[in-house]
């Protein structure tokens, strides 16, 4: 038996508005040509499916009988368009991090995206904490991975907060296990390891420490855009480095490094997942994903 598709939405739009003229329309077909479509689908099914002398029309026991499985065809047709277009979608999906993040959160991310139930291609962009945010702004990734940096804002409401973060002062140990710099010494010089200027973590220190740094002689030593590098100066016992919780675990357990500063010197981050606003009107494909990523909880970084 030969049915065609359209016919099948031809005669549920019938079903819901008993009147040809209107069901006509909505299908975007003038009412004889809708007509002779309803009339090809009796003569295949070699049944009268509508009682076209009530007014409004009727349909037939055998039209209800065919209406039921009729919505039902399509509905499952629509299910399979939808699941091959997850299984045959491709294109990966973009993110850019900093090279920190890449290591630390970006593998979280991959194993949350692994448990979707279609196969999702991604793509990863490092760089430094700025450009990250220009690839954003740019369209040139389709999602960033960033700690919430106030010239983000402008895709602020379209974000998720994934976590809350502390970065933490640390610096080499002595042999009784304590800090060799301590930040609770009032005066003391601390040789301060930096981040590049004009990125994020730099401003969230250097803000931290003018507001602070009367209790502290801090001198700076070196800049690096990177956490990773500033965490290798700490290892060195070079100076105190503010490093992202999550970078600091080994460091912190096997006590290579240890914290130098109580709470005050431990400003909190707000890492979160923001989207690029190309990424707003998309398919269905990267609509559930992104309903996915809300799901994500990384409390335990």
């Amino acid at each position: 038996m030969n049915i065609e598709t359209k016919w099948l939405k031809d005669f549920v739009v019938l079903a819901q508005t008993r009147n040809f003229s209107k069901a006509a329309e909505i299908r975007h077909v003038s009412q004889p040509a809708f007509s002779r479509r309803i009339k090809a689908l009796e003569s295949k099914l070699n049944c009268k499916v509508v009682n076209r002398l009530h007014q409004p029309l009727q349909l037939t026991l055998s039209g209800e009988i065919f209406l039921k499985r009729a919505e039902k065809i399509l509905t499952e047709l629509d299910l399979l368009s939808e699941e091959l277009q997850q299984q045959t979608l491709r294109t990966p999906l973009i993110f850019s991090a900093t090279h920190t993040l890449s290591i630390g959160v970006f593998p979280s991310i991959v194993e949350h995206i692994n448990k979707l139930p279609f196969t999702v291609d991604t793509q990863l962009k490092i760089a430094d904490a700025d450009d990250c945010a220009n690839l954003l702004k740019h369209n040139h990734c389709d999602y960033l991975l960033a700690f919430s940096d106030p010239l983000l804002d402008d895709f602020h409401h379209d974000s998720i907060l994934l976590a809350k973060v502390k970065l933490l002062p640390v610096c080499q140990a002595n042999e009784q296990g304590e800090a060799i710099y301590q930040l609770s010494q009032p005066k003391s010089s601390v040789p301060y390891l930096a981040y590049q200027e004009n990125i994020y973590l730099d401003r969230v220190v250097s803000k931290l420490i003018k507001n602070k740094g009367q209790q502290v002689n801090f001198n700076k030593m070196l800049m690096s855009p990177m956490a990773d590098s500033l965490k290798m100066m700490a290892l060195k016992g070079l100076g105190v480095a503010w490093i992202p919780e999550f970078s600091l675990a080994t460091e912190l357990a096997s006590q290579q490094l240890v914290i130098a500063g109580d709470e005050q010197w431990q400003p909190e981050l707000s890492l979160r997942l923001y989207r690029a606003k190309k990424m707003q009107n998309k398919h269905y494909f990267q609509k559930k994903i992104w309903q996915h990523f809300h799901k994500i909880n990384l409390s335990a970084l």
